[in-house]
C-alpha cells in the first residue's frame, strides 16, 4: 500500500500515526469520549511543536548565557507568538503573528509603565486592556486568538512595574522574542497548510473503521441494554457525527479560489461519502447488537472488508494528491459481496460501494472553481458590538481586576497566573466556561506537581534542556486536548521561572497551582454572577427536539413511497445533530448536578433508545423492497401516525419543554426497535 506514495510523505504519516497512537490509544480516546472529554489525537502538530521548542529554547539559552533574567520576557513572547500561529496560508499566518507582535509590544510598554506609576493607574490600564481584548472576539476566530493572548500579555505586564525607560526596554525584549519566533515559524519545517483539515477528514474514516471492526468482537449474547453498552454505542456515534459536522464546516469555509479549490474538491466529497457510509455502519451495528438477523459468514466478511476499505480511504486522504485508482479494488470487492446475497449487509455494501464510486469520480474530475472574489481570510466588515460581546468584555474586565485585587490583598507570588486563568477560563457563554475551568484546574495541578518534582530533583542544565521538549509538547498538543496543553504549559512556565529564580524550588509550582485555582474560580463566578445571560435550552427541551427529529427520520425511512436522497439525508443529519447536542448537555448535567440521579438515568435511557431508533431507521431504509412487505407497511403506518401526532401536538401549542421525559420514555419503550 505504501509503495505508491512518495517516500517523504509516507514516512511522515507513519511517524505521525505512531506518535499519536502511542500518546493516545484508541481505547483510551473512546473511554474519554464516553465521558464527553474532547480529544483529537490526529491533530498532534509535530513540526509546529519543534518550531516552538527551538524558538523558546534558544532564547532561554541566550538569557542564561548573558545573565539577564528579564530576558525571560523574550522567551514568553516567542512562545505566545508560536501559540497564536493559526496555520493555513502563509500570508494569513504572517499577518496574524505580526498583528500580535505589534499589539503585545504596545500592551507590554503601556501596562508596565502604568503599573510603575502606582496601583490606580495599573487598575485603569488593566481594566481597559482586558475590556478591549474581550471586545475583539467579535471579529472572528483569529481575532479571538490574538485578543486572548494579548490580554495575557497585559496581565503579566502589570506584574512587572517599570519606569518609562524600563517599559521601553521590556517592549524591546517582547518584540525581539516575537520577531525571532515569527522567523522560525515562517522558515523552519514548512507544513501543508491544510494538514489539519486532511487529518480531521481522515480521522472520520479511521473512526468508522474502528467502529466497524469492533462489531466483529461483539458476541450474539451481548447485553445492549447495559449502561456500558449504551455509553459505548452513544460515544462512537456522537464522536463520528460530531467529526463529520465539524470537518464539513472547516472545509466549507475554504474559498473556491485557485489556492484552496483543490483542497475543497478533494475533501468535501470525502466528507459526504463518509456521511453516506455512516448509514451502513449504523445499520450493521444495530443488526449485530440486536441479534436479528444473525450475521452470516459472508456478512462478517463484508464487515471486515468495509473496515479495511475505510482504513485505506483514511490513509489516502492524508496525501495532498489522493489517487482515485487506489480505491478501485475495494470498490470492486464491495460490489462482488453485495451481489451474492440480498440481505442487510449486502445492501449496506452496495451503498458503501456507490458512495466510494462517487468519491472516486469526484477525485478524477476536477470541478471548476467558483467565481469567488472574497477570500475567507479577508477581514470582516466593521460592525457594532453585540450584547453578547459587550457582556463578555465587561465580565472579563471585572474578573481580571477582582483577581488582581485578591492577589494584592493576599500578597500572592506570581499573581499574573491567577489573572491568566481568568482570561482563559472566561468564555462568552456559561456552558463553555465550566468545562474550561475544570480542564484548566486539572492541567495546572498535574503540571505543577510534575514541575515541582523536576525543579527539586534535576540539576540546572537538565532543566534548561527540558525547555525545548516542554515548549514543543505544549504547541503540538494545543489542538488535541486542552488539559494536556495546560499541563505541559504549566511545567514550561514553572521551569522557566525556576531558571531565572533558582532558589524558589517548590514554591513556584505551588504558587502556580494555587493561583490557577483562584483565577479559574473567579472567572467561573464572573460568568455566573455578572450579567447572567439566558441559559441554553434545558436538557428536557433538547431531548424533546431530538425525539422529534428522530421520529421524522424514522417516518421518512419507513415511508413506502420513494423519498429523494437529499430529503432523507437532511432528516438523518438533523436527527444525529440534535441527539448529539442533547447528549453533550446530558454529560454537562452529570457534572453540574450529580444528585439528580433518577432524572439523569431517564435522560440516558431516552438518548440511547433514540440512537437505537436511528440505527433501526437506517436498517429499514436499506431493506426497503418493491412492493413493500406487510410488516414494512405496518411499520410505516405506525411511524407516520406517531410523527403526525407529534406535529399536531406542536401545532396545538404544546411546547417541547412541556413534554415530560417520562412520557417520551414510555413511548419509546412501546416501540420494538430490535424487530426487523
Amino acid at each position: 500500500m505504501k509503495k505508491s506514495l512518495s517516500f517523504p510523505l509516507s514516512r511522515k504519516h507513519t511517524v505521525l500515526r505512531a506518535v499519536s497512537g502511542s500518546i493516545m490509544p484508541s481505547a483510551l480516546a473512546h473511554w474519554l469520549g464516553v465521558r464527553a472529554i474532547a480529544i483529537a489525537p490526529e491533530q498532534i502538530a509535530i513540526r509546529e511543536g519543534l518550531r516552538a521548542g527551538v524558538a523558546v529554547g534558544t532564547v532561554m539559552i541566550l538569557a542564561l548565557h548573558l545573565g539577564m533574567p528579564l530576558m525571560a520576557w523574550a522567551a514568553f513572547a516567542a512562545f505566545w507568538t508560536c501559540l497564536v500561529d493559526p496555520g493555513g496560508l502563509l500570508r494569513r499566518r504572517l499577518q496574524t503573528m505580526v498583528t500580535f507582535a505589534a499589539a503585545g509590544t504596545l500592551i507590554t510598554g503601556m501596562i508596565s509603565a502604568a503599573a510603575g506609576y502606582g496601583t490606580l493607574p495599573a487598575f485603569i490600564g488593566l481594566g481597559l486592556c482586558s475590556f478591549l481584548c474581550g471586545l475583539a472576539r467579535m471579529r472572528g476566530a483569529i481575532a479571538t486568538q490574538i485578543s486572548v493572548l494579548a490580554a495575557i500579555v497585559g496581565v503579566v505586564a502589570v506584574c512587572y512595574p517599570q519606569t518609562p525607560f524600563g517599559a521601553l526596554h521590556l517592549s524591546g525584549l517582547f518584540i525581539m522574542g516575537s520577531a525571532w519566533a515569527t522567523l522560525i515559524c515562517m522558515v523552519a519545517w514548512p507544513v501543508d497548510p491544510y494538514a489539519p483539515q486532511r487529518q480531521a477528514c481522515a480521522a472520520i474514516f479511521r473512526e468508522q473503521a474502528r467502529m466497524t471492526r469492533r462489531l466483529l468482537q461483539v458476541g450474539m449474547a451481548a447485553e445492549p441494554e447495559s449502561l456500558m453498552q449504551q455509553n459505548t454505542i452513544s460515544a462512537y456515534r456522537r464522536d463520528i457525527r460530531s467529526r463529520i459536522e465539524q470537518t464539513r464546516a472547516k472545509i466549507e469555509v475554504l474559498s473556491a479560489s485557485a489556492l484552496t479549490s483543490h483542497t475543497r474538491k478533494t475533501l468535501l466529497p470525502a466528507v459526504e461519502a463518509a456521511d453516506r457510509i455512516f448509514i451502513a455502519v449504523m445499520a450493521f451495528e444495530h443488526a449485530i447488537l440486536s441479534g436479528s438477523p444473525a450475521p452470516t459468514p459472508l456478512a462478517r466478511r463484508t464487515i471486515r472488508l468495509l473496515a479495511s476499505t475505510l482504513q485505506r480511504v483514511s490513509r489516502e486522504i492524508l496525501s495532498t494528491e489522493p489517487r482515485p485508482d487506489a480505491l478501485q479494488q475495494q470498490i470492486r470487492f464491495l460490489i462482488v459481496v453485495s451481489e451474492r446475497e440480498d440481505d442487510l449487509f449486502a445492501k449496506g455494501a452496495r451503498l458503501c460501494a456507490t458512495a466510494l464510486t462517487d468519491l472516486q469520480t469526484a477525485w478524477q474530475k476536477p470541478t471548476p472553481a467558483a467565481p469567488e472574489t472574497r477570500p475567507v481570510s479577508a477581514p470582516a466588515r466593521a460592525t457594532l458590538p453585540t450584547r453578547l460581546f459587550l457582556r463578555h468584555a465587561a465580565r472579563l474586565s471585572v474578573g481580571v481586576m477582582v483577581a488582581y485585587t485578591i492577589s494584592l490583598k493576599l500578597e500572592l507570588s506570581y499573581a499574573y497566573w491567577a489573572m491568566m486563568a481568568v482570561v482563559v477560563v472566561t468564555q462568552p457563554q456559561v456552558n463553555t466556561t465550566l468545562p474550561r475551568t475544570i480542564e484548566r484546574v486539572a492541567g495546572s495541578i498535574a503540571g505543577g506537581l510534575l514541575a515541582a518534582i523536576m525543579g527539586v530533583l534535576l540539576p540546572m542544565w537538565s532543566i534548561l534542556l527540558l525547555v525545548f521538549p516542554l515548549a514543543a509538547a505544549t504547541i503540538a498538543l494545543r489542538s488535541v486536548n486542552y488539559t494536556l496543553c495546560v499541563m505541559f504549559m504549566t511545567q514550561l512556565f514553572v521551569l522557566v521561572t525556576d531558571l531565572v529564580s533558582p532558589a524558589l524550588g517548590w514554591d513556584v509550582a505551588l504558587a502556580r497551582s494555587i493561583n490557577n485555582i483562584i483565577g479559574s474560580l473567579v472567572g467561573l463566578a464572573a460568568c455566573l454572577l455578572l450579567w447572567p445571560e439566558r441559559r441554553s435550552p434545558p436538557l428536557p427541551t433538547l431531548i424533546a427536539a431530538a425525539f422529534k427529529a428522530n421520529m421524522q427520520y424514522a417516518a421518512l425511512a419507513t415511508n413506502p413511497q420513494p423519498v429523494d436522497w437529499p430529503h432523507i439525508e437532511r432528516a438523518r443529519r438533523t436527527a444525529g445533530t440534535t441527539s448529539t447536542q442533547a447528549e453533550i448537555q446530558y454529560q454537562q448535567a452529570r457534572v453540574e448536578g450529580l444528585r439528580r440521579a433518577e432524572y439523569l438515568n431517564i435522560s440516558a435511557e431516552i438518548l440511547f433508545l433514540l440512537r437505537k431508533m436511528a440505527g433501526a431507521a437506517s436498517v429499514w431504509w436499506l431493506e426497503q423492497t418493491t412492493p413493500p412487505s406487510a410488516v414494512a407497511l405496518q411499520r410505516a403506518e405506525l411511524y407516520a401516525k406517531l410523527n403526525k401526532d407529534l406535529a399536531s401536538a406542536q401545532q396545538d401549542g404544546t411546547p417541547e419543554s412541556k413534554v415530560t421525559l417520562e412520557a417520551l420514555l414510555a413511548q419509546l419503550r412501546c416501540l420494538d426497535l430490535d424487530v426487523f
